[in-house]
């Protein structure tokens, strides 16, 4: 039998208020705690969080605006029943590009990114040399990690690429869009969601 890979459950809590639970296979999800809060716009920067304390299952936020909660900013939001709500992706911004890293450089960075059935995505200057690398249950999540760490280093986005080893949809890209990453190496399939997102905020897919 394959062996089983592992997820866990983690829930953010904001201010005392649980807000989301998210699953993953990261052992210290700390940095995907911080790129989830920072995609959601919870927080604009590393600067915002007075306090983030990891305790197994459970993160507690604490952050500066006190009124801050994680409302969903997903692309796309439909429920059973319920009202769908969508977000333009002009709406996200556009994104700039700082650097123009060489053929060599992005491929080396592709090769260097460990290929697993699951995801992998690592963060990298314009030279090729990696930031970090991430591996998770989802896109998502990995994306999220990389902009949680890339948060805490206080790194300049715009002046990075991402290779991502998986698919990716449209709520991944609008991950990287929000992050304002320029260049993204996909090392699997893009739906048409993602790309057209991709395009409007002027992401260059490698």
């Amino acid at each position: 039998m394959t062996e089983l890979y592992q997820e866990k459950p983690v829930q953010i809590v904001v201010n005392g208020r649980a807000t989301i639970t998210l699953m993953t296979h990261a052992e210290d999800p700390k940095h995907l705690v911080l790129g989830s809060l920072y995609t959601e716009k919870v927080v604009a920067s590393y600067d915002d969080i007075e306090s983030i304390i990891m305790e197994d299952t459970q993160a507690s936020v604490v952050t500066n605006n006190p009124y801050a909660i994680l409302l969903s900013r997903k692309t796309v939001l439909a429920g059973c029943g319920g009202a769908s709500s969508f977000l333009d992706s002009g709406t996200l911004g556009t994104v700039v590009c700082s650097i123009t890293p060489s053929e060599t450089a992005i491929e080396n960075a592709a090769h260097s990114v460990k290929k697993t059935p699951w995801f992998t995505a690592g963060l990298f200057m314009e030279t090729g040399e990696k930031h970090l690398e991430a591996e998770d249950i989802s896109s998502q999540n990995v994306v999220d990690q990389v902009i949680g760490y890339g948060l805490e280093q206080k790194i300049n986005f715009a002046e990075t690429f991402l290779v991502l080893n998986g698919n990716c949809v449209v709520e991944t890209m609008r991950k990287i869009v929000i992050a304002k990453i320029p260049l993204v190496k996909i090392i699997g399939r893009i739906t048409k969601a993602a790309k057209e997102t991709a395009d409007v905020a002027g992401v260059t897919l490698l």
